[in-house]
């Protein structure tokens, strides 16, 4: 493990104290191949220097047979929801809870996510919620309690659909809630009468007999503590900021603060987190780092294209690292290719299982080889040296957050691999509300277009654009028709298509959502996205040439226990490229020609 541990034998202990003299290629041109393939004038004399210095014989250096491993677990124990300010705290974060439900969950459109006891929270659709009471109702039915299904109807009834103001007949999913309007009840009702306990009218609707009394209420208590943790939980501040279209939010171990300030949605992993030594991790009580000790063995590390030990041994030609070519200014590719080609039979791999949810810190490693040397590696400091700008490099380290490399200051990364307890798999639905942020530079604005919005079902519903209006006609009067010019202030604008303007703050350059004057009648936004108060303000940096697409889409997933989780994410991905919408000031138009 190179660059990560000091080595050094055990004191008044036999050792071997390792040397190497390695031959690697330099390459002026920019191309490693023509150094990897080591052209010699005499390939039979360099095999013969081979077998006279007994390469061919064996290697006269240790294995590790034995690897003693202590190491050093420190579990999450909360986080906290956007960026840090007035009015957020941290919050507890239990062992075995995901990362992306928590921080990727919605608020209820306008609710207060109070849980159980206020609407459905987690922006619950109808359709769940109609779920939901369907599974208690079946169960009291499975059970006999036709008397409590009855009661629950009549005292916890659905809510009403509003009547179209038109009289004409509801369409959708209010249609599908005036079938249910006398055959099933509102779960969100029914947990807010159950919340201080069974009330005597459930009581009173019970069967006789004290055993299938017991059945029953065991069931409903069953059902609300369900409804509660995974239908109506309380859900956190949003972490979504949407000047950026992007999540915020950090974590704390016993320790240590680990803050996550451009999460782009999707998977979370150690790279999302910087360290961030400027803050104390909340207090826990009764949490204490884990101390891990394994005995293990190491084995050869490997990987597709690996170059074989003996310099002469033909490889496999599969996958050709030599191919990769590399200009001279592409470092990164020629560290990457040299470090696989020649450093990598040079690693062992000691595999040490971690828990999810924490920092897993390797405090010390022992070893004894095929010699009998002992052997002991301590852990290096992970500070930088005042006027250094990185660190001696190290394979699992958390660098600090927002480092500005003074000349007098000291690098603080943390040490050790950070294991967020992110999700292994989910499911994803299709997306139930569809927005595009484009640049149109013949009207000098961004445009966000609703595409997609979520019906009253909660399922994805396209959005049509209304017809244009016909032009307003011109009376030309006693003059001739074409002689006569009519203006318009501006032209049609679908009704899907609402502008951003360019605003210049402390900020930079600000995009903030203006309005069409569409008539008396006005159009709103049909969706979630464009209504939210931090939707109207985007940074201009945002939103690219190409565009920009999000999206929220409902998602599953399972804890480690199997339970399951669901929750509705946003996606931010590309858009297909600039948009015309045709809008134009100032216009003038001749009047249409008298019908024949």
């Amino acid at each position: 493990m190179a660059g990560i541990f000091r080595a050094q034998a055990f004191s008044k202990l036999t050792f071997i104290r390792p040397y190497e003299t390695r031959i690697e290629p330099n390459p002026v041109s920019g191309d490693p191949l023509v150094g990897l393939m080591a052209e010699v004038w005499d390939p039979l004399w360099m095999l013969g220097r081979q077998w006279q210095v007994g390469e061919f014989a064996g290697e006269d250096t240790g294995t590790p047979i034995r690897v003693d491993v202590h190491a050093e677990f420190d579990p999450l124990v909360a986080w906290h929801p956007g960026p840090f300010g007035p009015g957020r705290d941290w919050l507890p974060l239990a062992p075995g809870e995901l990362l992306e439900p928590l921080v990727e969950a919605e608020r209820e459109a306008g609710g207060d996510g109070e849980g159980a006891a206020g609407a459905v929270g987690a922006a619950a659709s109808a359709r769940l919620s109609a779920a939901a009471g369907a599974a208690l109702q079946e169960t009291l039915l499975e059970l006999g309690e036709k008397a409590v299904v009855a009661a629950l109807i009549e005292r916890c009834p659905p809510p009403v659909p509003v009547p179209d103001p038109a009289g004409r007949p509801p369409s959708g999913w209010a249609a599908v809630q005036g079938v249910l309007a006398g055959r099933a009840f509102d779960p969100s009702e029914v947990a807010r009468q159950f919340a201080a306990g069974h009330p005597a009218w459930f009581t009173a609707a019970l069967r006789g007999g004290a055993p299938r009394r017991r059945r029953a209420e065991a069931a409903v208590d069953d059902w609300l503590a369900w409804f509660d943790a995974e239908v109506g939980r309380e859900v956190a501040p949003s972490s979504w900021l949407g000047d950026r279209l992007e999540y915020e939010f950090a974590v704390a171990t016993t320790s240590a603060v680990l803050h996550a300030p451009q999460h782009g949605a999707g998977e979370i992993g150690w790279s999302t987190f910087d360290s961030d030594p400027s803050r104390m991790p909340p207090a826990a009580e009764g949490v204490e780092p884990e101390q891990i000790d394994r005995a293990l063995l190491a084995s050869q590390l490997s990987f597709p294209g690996m170059p074989v030990s003996r310099f002469w041994e033909f490889e496999d030609a599969d996958m050709d690292l030599g191919a990769a070519f590399a200009d001279p200014h592409e470092l990164a590719r020629l560290a990457v290719v040299e470090a696989a080609i020649v450093a990598g039979d040079d690693w062992l791999v000691v595999p040490v299982d971690s828990p999810p949810g924490g920092v897993l810190r390797v405090t010390s490693v022992q070893w004894r080889d095929t010699f009998g040397a002992r052997w002991h590696a301590d852990e290096k400091a992970p500070a930088v040296p005042a006027g250094r700008f990185t660190p001696t490099w190290r394979m699992f380290s958390t660098s600090e957050h927002a480092w500005e490399g003074a000349v007098d200051a000291v690098r603080r990364d943390l040490a050790g691999l950070f294991v967020p307890p992110a999700i292994a798999a989910r499911l994803e639905g299709a997306a139930i509300e569809d927005v595009r942020f484009v640049r149109d530079e013949t009207a000098n604005l961004v445009w966000a277009i609703e595409q997609t919005v979520p019906a009253d079902s909660g399922d994805p519903r396209i959005v049509a654009a209304r017809p244009a209006p016909p032009p307003a006609p011109i009376d030309p009067g006693a003059q001739p028709a074409d002689q006569v010019l009519g203006y318009e202030l501006m032209t049609y604008v679908p009704t899907n298509w609402f502008p951003y303007v360019a605003r210049i703050s402390d900020r930079g350059v600000t995009l903030e959502r203006a309005d069409v004057d569409r008539g008396a009648e006005g159009v709103e936004p049909a969706g979630r996205l464009l209504d939210e108060e931090e939707q109207r303000r985007i940074l201009a940096a945002e939103v690219p040439r190409q565009g920009v697409r999000v999206q929220r889409i409902p998602q599953a997933a399972r804890r480690p226990d199997g339970s399951w989780v669901l929750w509705t994410g946003r996606r931010v991905r590309p858009a297909a490229g600039e948009a015309e919408s045709g809008l134009e000031f100032d216009r003038t138009r001749r009047p249409a020609p008298p019908p024949e």
